[in-house]
């Protein structure tokens, strides 16, 4: 499954002799090479290209400017300049990642590069205009980045179960056909290849079964059948359409079957329509239920797909949920060591030989992707780094998944996942697609899930109260009061002077009603770990500038910056520019007079932050170490007993009261939180949610400001006019229990 035998050995010597390092291209004293880790296309995140720089001088410090992409040609909300300056001292030799944020970036393939100020030339550009250009938010496109020394065939299996229209794997898991009359989301036969036979086959895991539900697009034909199959490979029980009870639902027809006798170990489902026309076959999905619970299909086969013919097929469903997987350009010797080059991959799939050797800024970088909301899919016997410290584990007879900070780690030791484990790696790497394709990209949305200012409308009363006083002044007044005295040609510069004055008017409104300083907010949700030292933020940052901040933006390096704006291929919009000489410096463009600008934000970093609780004979109390006030707290001893407290200042301790007993289910963490609160974590939608999410030796705080989170105006920034918050989900150190 994970070894990809005489191919991965030829592969590695290959790489031995020839290296990976890219071709570079002399600028005098200087020369420059660009590579990147995968080519292919990505939806979100940040897009890295690592540039290699070389000073051939033995006595020379050379400036070196990059500028991506050297002739920008893009239109809408696009990136027209990507830079980043380095010094080289001399006979040094450095290596930088240009970082593209979610934006396209359309130009001529090419990266500019400037020695001391000077046009020196361009190189290529790997894997050119292929960051987020063909987004479209009406579908979704998973990635999947696997390592090379997977088998990159068995494991793009894994997760191509939906790849494409009218697959069989539109037939796995849920239900997603959403109105009535074919669609690219259901299972259909080949159209052209009537007269044949058409069968579908969808596994699970063995269970005893005594009720199946078809979700079919159209009615069946009651010649069809369905047939139950064991583990062993035998026929359990074979039942006609014609026997199913059938109803619509608001979308697809739902054919209820109660088996007489209940059957043990279901393993497959076969469902059989004979010679029936293609367009009269599409199933959605298929469950079954037994006193073990209820399962959708983990995979499917069939005797064929209309996959060829899906491209031109209109239908209100949507083609697009598909994955699709990358290769590995290098090996993990040479990874990135930032955490951002991995934030486009909804999942990175690699071995466990890959994870021992690795270096150890690549391991971290992983950690922190994985920490931040990634997924990983690891291959092989081995241990996780401490480093990766797991909040809940959750065991499975082929493997186990750990949650980390806000993703998802699953490993497999031995050969292939069990069906019902692919399944739920299907389902993550989805949901993680999903989360991108959910967010709100146009600022009425973005204002409603997290408002910067209070009134956003137009001062509409005001400006026509001015405008009508303007024109009585400007013509009757004007006219009336010129004629009395006699002095009609004064028009020649009282039109002018009344017009300039009535301007004047204007801005002295709208400078009183808003003023000249930008209001600001900032908003997430922190998994605190204390035992690993780490911090992973997912949260918002929005601004309503009076006026166009002259310095722009400036975020912290290690921030995934995601402007909430529409990507399209229409002219509305604006480009933009960002620096990453000595931080990300969102430069022009980003935010605009009296235009709220929106930004989803996610970090992963060490941070020493703390929350500490005193167990004294049996009374708990907390001492905030969080740097900021604590409007309230939750917390969960070992066995889930809650406890709370409120108004506890930077620095000092509070005791705790009981709160609640300890609620049935399973509790959700740091994940359950951010499902429940979104990124825009508003602490008022609280009420009993800590109860569900808290997990033993666990708190839930409400900061009054966030230390997360910067601000991006930094110095144009005014407290008074910035309101801050978060919401923190810490894992202790210690387990405390009364």
């Amino acid at each position: 499954m994970f070894a990809t035998g005489r191919r991965a050995v030829l592969a590695a010597v290959w790489l031995a002799l020839a290296g990976s390092v890219p071709a570079a291209s002399d600028f005098g004293d200087v020369s420059v090479g660009a590579a990147a880790m995968y080519q292919g296309s990505t939806f979100h995140g940040y897009a890295e290209t690592r540039v290699t720089l070389e000073n051939h001088s033995h006595s020379r410090l050379h400036t070196v400017t990059l500028v991506y992409p050297n002739h920008a040609y893009g239109y809408g909300n696009s990136l027209s300049r990507l830079s980043r300056t380095v010094k080289l001292a001399p006979e040094a030799r450095e290596t930088v990642s240009l970082l593209q944020p979610p934006l396209p970036a359309m130009g001529d393939n090419t990266i500019r590069v400037e020695v001391d100020g000077d046009n020196s030339g361009e190189v290529r550009a790997p894997n050119a205009n292929n960051h987020c250009n063909a987004y479209s938010r009406s579908g979704v496109m998973a990635t999947v980045f696997i390592s090379r020394s997977l088998d990159f065939d068995a494991i793009e299996k894994v997760f191509q179960a939906n790849q494409g229209g009218f697959t069989a794997g539109k037939a796995v898991g849920p239900p997603d056909v959403h109105t009535r009359g074919l669609s690219t989301e259901a299972w259909m036969p080949d159209a052209r290849r009537g007269g044949r036979t058409n069968w579908l086959e969808l596994d699970y895991t063995p269970q005893t079964v005594d009720h199946v539900s078809l979700y079919f697009v159209k009615v069946p034909a009651t010649p069809g059948d369905m047939l139950l199959i064991d583990a062993t490979g035998t026929n359990k029980i074979q039942l006609p359409f014609s026997s199913g009870t059938g109803s619509w639902s608001s979308a697809t027809w739902i054919l209820e079957f109660t088996l007489p006798t209940p059957m043990s170990a279901v393993k497959t489902v076969q469902l059989n329509f004979g010679t029936e026309p293609p367009y009269n076959v599409g199933v959605d999905a298929v469950q079954i239920s037994g006193p073990a619970g209820k399962q959708w299909a983990a995979d499917a086969r069939a005797s064929s797909d209309n996959s060829a013919s899906a491209g031109s097929f209109t239908s209100s469903g949507s083609s697009g949920d598909t994955v699709t997987s990358l290769r590995a350009e290098a090996p993990v010797a040479e990874w990135s060591e930032n955490w951002l080059a991995y934030t486009p991959f909804d999942a990175v799939a690699l071995s466990a030989t890959d994870l021992e050797s690795m270096p150890a800024a690549v391991r971290t970088a992983l950690g922190d992707y994985l920490a931040a909301g990634g997924n990983v899919v690891l291959f092989g016997t081995t241990s996780l780094p401490a480093a990766w410290h797991a909040a809940k584990t959750k065991q499975r007879f082929d493997g186990a998944e750990y949650e980390i900070g806000f993703g998802s780690c699953y490993a497999f030791p031995v050969g292939t996942p069990d069906v019902s484990s692919v399944q739920v790696v299907r389902n993550a790497v989805r949901q993680n697609a999903f989360y991108w394709e959910g967010l709100p990209f146009d600022s009425k949305s973005a204002n409603a899930a997290f408002p910067v200012v209070d009134n956003l409308k137009i001062p509409t009363r005001g400006i026509v109260v001015i405008m009508l006083l303007f024109i009585i002044v400007i013509g009757p007044v004007n006219m009336v009061y010129l004629n009395r005295i006699k002095r009609r040609t004064w028009m020649l510069w009282t039109i002018p002077a009344i017009s300039v004055g009535t301007t004047l008017l204007v801005f002295a409104y709208s400078l009183l009603r808003e003023g000249i300083k930008p209001d600001s907010r900032i908003g997430g949700i922190t998994m605190l770990d204390q035992v690993s030292h780490h911090a992973a933020t997912v949260g918002a940052t929005a601004f309503y500038c009076p006026l166009t901040p002259s310095a722009g933006l400036r975020f912290e390096p290690g921030t995934e910056v995601t402007p909430l704006v529409h990507l399209g291929y229409d002219s509305s919009g604006s480009p933009r520019e960002i620096d990453w000489s000595q931080s990300q410096h969102l430069r022009r463009g980003w935010v605009s007079a009296r235009v709220p600008a929106y930004f989803h934000l996610r970090k992963s970093e060490t941070r020493r932050e703390r929350l500490q609780i005193v167990n004294d004979n049996g009374r708990l109390s907390a001492v905030n170490g969080l740097g900021v006030p604590i409007k309230s707290l939750w917390y969960a001893d070992a066995n889930l007993h809650v406890y709370s407290a409120s108004g506890i200042a930077a620095g000092q301790q509070a005791g705790l009261i009981t709160s609640a007993a300890p609620v049935e289910g399973d509790h959700s963490g740091a994940s359950g939180l951010l499902r429940e609160l979104t990124f825009a974590a508003d602490p008022a939608k609280l009420a009993d949610i800590p109860a569900r999410c808290l997990l033993p030796n666990t708190y839930i705080a409400v900061l009054e400001g966030n230390p997360f989170e910067e601000n991006g105006l930094g110095a144009a920034a005014r407290p008074t006019r910035t309101r801050s918050s978060a919401v923190v989900f810490g894992l202790l150190e210690t387990p405390h229990t009364p």
